[in-house]
């Protein structure tokens, strides 16, 4: 993953009403819970394992100088390698790794990491993580002691850092229907969009593709369309229902189930099978396979569509956008998709007490905001800091009169908007010495956005968590932050447990495969050619042979 910077929007720039991304940053927030200061860690160092830039350095620093100690900030590109090079080292060369849930879930399996009491060892993070985000990583099972029973969850190792969805980043001038196209997988296999679209070089993120393209009634396989009956069902139960979390858990639970297939399977050969006629059919009509280079080939236009992680989406738009005044949008096809979760975990050997200092120091409200600031990706911690920092960035918030509004802040007061000329707190938007009305051509807004399912365990009392997304806002704050029925449609990507050599393996055999029946024309047709040649120089051969006789008995 990488460091994303948030770019304002053009509108926001021509309004000039809109403060920088770290203007709430420091805002008054009551509750503040901080780890203890007075700890004295002289002559300890902590060894951080983690992706290359994802964390603000400035925090690493800061951390040292509290704590009085070191931090060794190592770094690694792929979950894969951090696993390969962590493995090879002897026990306590790491106090703290970041990596994501699946990878948390073997190593807990295998015995690598330690348990974390987080009430306990680690109670900032306990009072400001999304509860909801909680009780996702509860819901990955795992098995800590190899007796092949599911005995802890993951909220038991690991504390949570950042999270997001996997989906499809497009330019929506592609084509006329794109917008609608994009809601399923199928689009990847569209002959409208051939060469035009770029897929993750990852083994799990593409598997997704081809599992969910399956199971929502593809051409390429027989297998029922239990995607796509699921979403159906919700789709007619959710615009009726009083209780619509229980239609979005039912929902998600067919999804998970989608998911697992390949661990709850006692024979997996068929569903892997399935999966790799997917992804080999799907390499016929896409531009190629990348790394890292998708998020910027797409604002430059070299492809139209990416499959993309949520924070590397909000990176191609906000860079179109301020770069060439281009506008690109994120969805999550309806199909189905991956939720996933980084998360921080301590191996063993390593330094408990401390590591747990730096989760709680990364948790405290005003360090979430700004290494969110920093890195782009959206944080596991939920509080007003973020609920600001976030707003600041996307749109304007309801009026909320323990906040200390400061220069530019934007707020909706009674129906309208109002811009704050002077820093404020307790006075209504009303007042004309602190705040000053907008007019429609001031400012436009789309509809609110609800984010009170993931801020309101933590959130202050009372305070709004609606955000009115600027006009071309929305779709980026779609991104960071996806509403609760996309959540209901994307599942946890499992670790695969016995499956996971097989896998490596079907990957490698879609890698590797190449479409030979154009090869075989060729052969045929330069094949067909030689005969062809040769016919004819022993046809014309015979024909000057027997010309020459001719032209002797002439003689």
């Amino acid at each position: 993953m990488k460091k994303i910077v948030i770019l304002l929007s053009s509108s926001m720039l021509l309004l000039s009403v809109i403060a920088t991304p770290t203007a709430n940053i420091n805002a008054k927030i009551n509750r503040p819970l901080r780890a203890n200061e007075n700890d004295d860690y002289r002559g300890q160092t902590l060894t951080i394992y983690n992706c290359a830039d994802y964390i603000d350095e400035d925090l690493e620093k800061e951390f040292e100088k509290r704590y009085n100690c070191k931090v060794n900030y190592q770094t690694y590109d792929t979950n894969e390698t951090m696993y390969n090079q962590f493995t090879l080292q002897p026990q306590g060369t790491y106090d703290l790794i970041c990596t994501s849930d699946y990878m948390v879930q073997r190593m807990v399996r295998e015995n690598l990491v330690i348990p974390i009491d987080i009430e306990k060892d680690c109670p900032v993070y306990n009072q400001y993580a999304a509860s909801t985000l909680r009780k996702k990583l509860k819901d990955m099972k795992t098995d800590s002691d190899g007796d092949g029973i599911k005995d802890v969850n993951l909220d038991q190792y690991s504390a949570g850092y950042m999270w997001g969805t996997l989906g499809i980043v497009y330019d929506p001038f592609c084509s006329d229907t794109i917008r609608e196209d994009v809601k399923s997988w199928d689009i990847f296999w569209n002959k409208k969009y051939n060469n035009l679209i770029s897929i993750k070089n990852s083994m799990r993120d593409t598997f997704v593709v081809g599992l969910m393209h399956a199971y929502s009634g593809s051409d390429y396989s027989d297998v029922e369309p239990l995607a796509k009956m699921a979403r159906e069902k919700f789709l007619n139960e959710i615009s009726t229902t009083t209780d619509k979390q229980k239609v979005r858990d039912e929902y998600n639970e067919v999804i998970q189930g989608l998911f697992d297939l390949v661990i709850n399977q006692e024979d997996y050969n068929q569903t892997l099978k399935v999966v790799k006629d997917e992804l080999i059919s799907l390499k016929n009509n896409i531009f190629g396979f990348e790394v890292d280079s998708g998020k910027n080939d797409i604002i430059t236009g070299k492809i139209k569509m990416n499959l993309a992680w949520s924070g590397d989406a909000v990176y191609s738009i906000d860079c179109a956008l301020e770069e060439q005044g281009k506008v690109l949008e994120y969805y999550v096809p309806d199909d189905g998709s991956n939720v996933w979760y980084d998360s921080w975990s301590i191996p063993k050997g390593g330094n408990k007490e401390l590591a747990c200092k730096f989760i709680d120091f990364l948790s405290e409200p005003e360090n979430a905001a700004r290494n969110m600031n920093y890195i782009g990706y959206t944080s596991f911690i939920a509080c007003d800091e973020i609920f600001d920092l976030v707003t600041s960035w996307h749109g304007a918030s309801d009026y909320y009169n323990e906040q200390e509004y400061i220069d530019n802040d934007i707020v909706c007061y009674e129906g309208k908007f109002y811009q704050c000329i002077k820093n404020s707190k307790g006075n209504l938007p009303t007042n004309t010495e602190y705040f000053e009305e907008l007019s429609e051509d001031d400012a436009t807004f789309g509809e609110p956005y609800d984010l009170s399912y993931l801020f309101a365990s933590n959130a202050s009392e009372g305070k709004p968590l609606v955000i009115y997304p600027y006009e071309d806002c929305e779709n980026r704050l779609f991104a960071q932050y996806p509403d609760e029925d996309t959540i209901a449609r994307c599942g946890i990507m499992n670790d695969f447990e016995k499956a996971n050599d097989d896998v490596v393996i079907m990957w490698g055999q879609v890698k590797a495969y190449t479409n030979i029946t154009p090869y075989y024309v060729v052969l045929i047709v330069t094949v067909a050619g030689i005969i062809g040649l040769i016919i004819f120089r022993v046809i014309s051969k015979k024909r000057s042979s027997r010309n020459k006789r001719k032209l002797e008995n002439l003689k």
